[in-house]
């Protein structure tokens, strides 16, 4: 029996006595001796390869083969040795050829193959001698290897390859009937085909270790030729479906069951070449025409839907992650940075962005909301928490689909940016927003909320803290706006106007939040955190008068009762510097006064006369206010006033306007007892001219609080005749007997500009109007200011710097402010070089210097 051996077998020379017995003879024919033992050896090989080893001697014929290399016959022995085996493959490849059915043909080529490896092992092991000298000397395939070799030529490669070719067309269409969703049985035959196919190496001289394999060079070549063209096909399958759903699923299925399926199948060096042609065919050349197709046909625009529908829908509709995720896994199997999803997201956002003021609007006016403006302070808290909302809803679609990659989130970000600044105009139905002062007025609303006894159930929270949550949001929005410098200035108009309309000096959080926290201040110093305190500087100073006015109201307080001062108004001072406060609030401030021709075009009532020449006694006294000036303003503020009506006493507060008009009809007689006789019994009426006259209250204030007093419903304290919502002239005005509240406290709310502006006036500008225009004015000049500032600060750094780079360094600098326009920089330059700050090279104009 021949134990089983291979080419790594360690060889053992037979003993002497075998070779002493082998010399015997040594006058015997040489050819006649090789020819003896070649017919044993010959016969015993084919015994091997039929599978017959039972009768064989190792012994014998280890030493044929001995004898015949020592006497110089390797060359011949080897050469017989490989056409015996020869023979034999041509003669089972024949066999091969002969099988029709494909599973049968792989089976049988196998088990081919696994028997001549079987042989060939034995075989080796005969001729271990052989491959010890004759092949070591002469450089040659070991036996085992010659064997591979000569079975890849005359059973796979011979007559063309003709059997290699019927392996390679039989495997891939078993591959492409696995790929088309049949269930195959012969999975272990293709991966053994596939493992034969990779031994079969072209040999390089002695070594067939290396080199090209007959995989590399016929199989792989074909099988990614054939995966090309399937792969196309199926994308274009795929594609005729229309729907973007159904590509993306039946994509992401094909494509997770093809990499189970080649990982089972292929060699590690082929895998990546199939996954790169696959991703390419299925996912590259395919998925942006995916993404972009219209919301029938189910394209990103209609996966995204569900984030903007659910805002405004209480039918909450089910988000489709399974296709987001799909989407997100497969454009990140060739582009790790996700630019191509990032694009179309983007241009998503911003699409379903400019749709949210018009949403915003309509679900205002089916509320039955009347002031739908997009600068009104419904559409401001509405559209905000609208579009935070939307934030919420995205950032948790991304959270679920794309793995929060932070790249994403980013673009996200930057989207919800262009749509809520520039990108904001919705072009077919002309809303416009402007996100800065929508903001100044959102929180301009919520503060006044918050500052009430009981906050507003405007702001939802789990927490009894509704005041953080409001700070959180307000701060998260400001986050997205790029012209900060505008939201600033907003800002500090409605701070001015909270301050000078306010009852008492300040606002404080109500108990239940941070108790004796001044709203205001928490506010600012989130803003100082989140903008810098410089760009708040102009508020800060604003706060510090108010800060001012509470001080000396509590001085001037304690000065009357010191001094035992009688029958004056009790006063809630609010002292401001006009260098710091809006113009629009302080540009008309010295009209109350006299002028220098000594005419007073406004009168205060003589029940406030006392009271405001005490007041000036007291700021003048002591010479601490003698560099200052003093002027009294009545367009701001407001009264408390106690009115006995026939039904009831209220307490009624009011703008001071409304409060002076209210005060001409104070009782002005008394009784013989000295008693004052009631305003009632006086009767007195007064007409529109009249009270004019009295008070040299503007007309269009006089009109607007006389239609806060006198026509609106609620707070009709007077009665005007004729009863119409207009004020002419010739009106006139008397106390209404039957006014009747449910509470005793009443506030008389002051109606606005534009609906008090009368038909024949409504082309003049309102005072909303003036004001937003000389807010802008501020913007533009604070701009102008901050501009030259910084190019002042480039030059002084650099002292020579190209056009080109003083725009890209300016832009830089001022980003976390706004975004300066080339035409706002060229006029700042031309500004500079006229006021000598810098100027041009005398050689290059694009060049400029700084003079020191």
């Amino acid at each position: 029996m021949i134990p089983s051996g291979s080419r790594r077998s360690k060889i053992r020379p037979p003993r002497k006595s075998l070779v002493s017995s082998s010399l015997d003879g040594s006058n015997s024919d040489p050819t006649v001796d090789f020819e003896k033992s070649w017919s044993i050896l010959s016969s015993a090989i084919t015994q091997i390869q039929s599978k017959n080893v039972s009768n064989l001697s190792y012994e014998q014929l280890y030493r044929k083969a001995y004898v015949l290399v020592l006497r110089k016959y390797g060359a011949k022995l080897y050469d017989n040795v490989a056409s015996l085996i020869t023979h034999h493959l041509l003669v089972r490849r024949d066999h091969l050829l002969a099988i029709s059915d494909h599973e049968d043909f792989m089976k049988a080529v196998i088990l081919e193959w696994d028997e001549h490896l079987q042989s060939m092992k034995f075989v080796s092991d005969v001729l271990m001698y052989l491959n010890r000298v004759y092949v070591k000397e002469h450089k040659k395939l070991l036996i085992y290897d010659l064997g591979i070799e000569l079975f890849k030529d005359n059973v796979i490669k011979h007559n063309h390859d003709e059997v290699g070719r019927k392996i390679v067309d039989i495997v891939i269409q078993e591959i492409t009937r696995n790929r088309k969703g049949e269930v195959i049985t012969t999975t272990m035959y293709i991966t053994k085909l596939i493992n034969m196919l990779e031994l079969l190496v072209e040999s390089a001289g002695t070594d067939i270790q290396y080199g090209e394999n007959y995989f590399q060079t016929m199989f792989e070549p074909t099988f990614l030729q054939n995966s090309e063209t399937f792969f196309y096909n199926l994308s274009q399958e795929f594609v005729n479906y229309n729907l973007g759903s159904r590509y993306i699923r039946e994509a992401g299925q094909f494509i997770k069951e093809e990499e189970s399926r080649i990982n089972f199948y292929l060699p590690s060096s082929t895998y990546p070449k199939l996954i790169d042609l696959m991703n390419n065919i299925i996912i590259k050349d395919k998925i942006d025409d995916i993404i972009s197709l219209p919301y029938e046909q189910q394209g990103l625009s209609y996966w995204l839907q569900p984030v903007l529908g659910n805002i405004f829908d209480d039918r909450q509709s089910t988000h489709h992650l399974a296709e987001l995720r799909i989407l997100y896994e497969l454009i990140g199997r060739f582009d790790s940075e996700y630019q191509l999803l990032r694009l179309r997201l983007k241009e998503n956002i911003i699409a379903q962005g400019i749709q949210l003021p018009e949403f915003v609007k309509t679900s205002l006016q089916n509320a039955g909301e009347k002031k739908t403006a997009t600068n009104s302070t419904a559409f401001a808290t509405k559209w905000i928490d609208t579009v935070l909302r939307y934030r919420e809803q995205i950032m948790k679609l991304s959270a679920e689909a794309f793995a929060s990659n932070p790249i994403v989130e980013q673009t996200i970000t930057y989207a919800m940016r262009d749509f809520i600044n520039g990108s904001g105009t919705n072009r077919k139905n002309n809303i416009s927003v402007n996100a800065p002062e929508l903001l100044s007025v959102y929180m301009d609303y919520y503060i006044k909320q918050l500052g009430k006894p009981s906050p507003s159930k405007d702001i939802s929270t789990s927490s009894s803290d509704s005041t953080d949550v409001f700070v959180n949001r307000s701060i998260q929005f400001l986050r997205y706006i790029k012209d900060k410098d505008a939201f600033e200035a907003n800002y500090a108009n409605h701070f001015a106007k909270r301050f000078l309309n306010s009852k008492g000096a300040s606002q404080t959080i109500n108990a239940n939040n941070k108790l004796g926290v001044d709203l205001e201040e928490l506010i600012l110093s989130k803003l100082g955190e989140e903008m810098g305190t410089t760009s708040l500087d102009k508020i800060i100073k604003m706060n510090k008068d108010i800060k001012s006015s509470k001080d000396t109201t509590a001085e001037y307080k304690k000065h009357i009762s010191k001094n035992q001062k009688q029958n004056l108004v009790d006063l809630e001072l609010k002292i401001c510097n006009v260098t710091d406060w809006p113009k629009s609030m302080t540009k008309d401030y010295k009209s109350f006064s006299k002028s220098d021709t000594g005419e007073v075009s406004f009168l205060w009532p003589k029940q406030l006369r006392n009271t405001i020449r005490e007041f000036e006694e007291f700021w003048f006294s002591g010479k601490k206010n003698d560099n200052k000036s003093l002027y009294w303003s009545p367009k701001f503020g407001s009264i408390d006033m106690r009115i006995t009506y026939p039904s009831r006493t209220y307490e009624i507060n009011m703008s001071t306007y409304a409060g002076i008009i209210m005060l001409l009809f104070a009782p002005q007689s008394s009784n013989a007892d000295g008693t004052m006789v009631s305003a009632f019994d006086e009767q007195k009426e007064l007409t529109y001219d009249e009270i004019q006259e009295l008070t040299g209250i503007p007309e269009a204030d006089l009109k607007r609080h006389l239609q806060s007093i006198a026509v609106a419903p609620r707070s009709r304290l007077l009665i005007k005749k004729p009863m119409t919502k207009e004020v002419n002239n010739t009106d006139v005005f008397k106390l209404n007997e039957n006014f009747k509240s449910p509470s005793i406290k009443v506030k008389v709310l002051t109606v606005s500009a534009s609906s008090s502006a009368a038909p024949s006036k409504a082309k003049q500008k309102t005072e909303q109007e003036e004001e937003a225009e000389e807010v802008q004015s501020n913007i533009a000049e604070g701009r102008k200011l901050e501009v030259n500032a910084a190019i002042v600060r480039i030059m002084k750094s650099r002292h020579t710097v190209r056009h080109n780079k003083l725009i890209e360094e300016l832009i830089k600098q001022l980003a976390n402010r706004f975004q300066p326009s080339i035409i706002l920089i060229k006029q700042r330059i031309e500004d500079l070089i006229e006021k000598e700050y810098l100027k041009r090279d005398d050689d290059d104009k694009n060049t400029y210097h700084y003079v020191a």
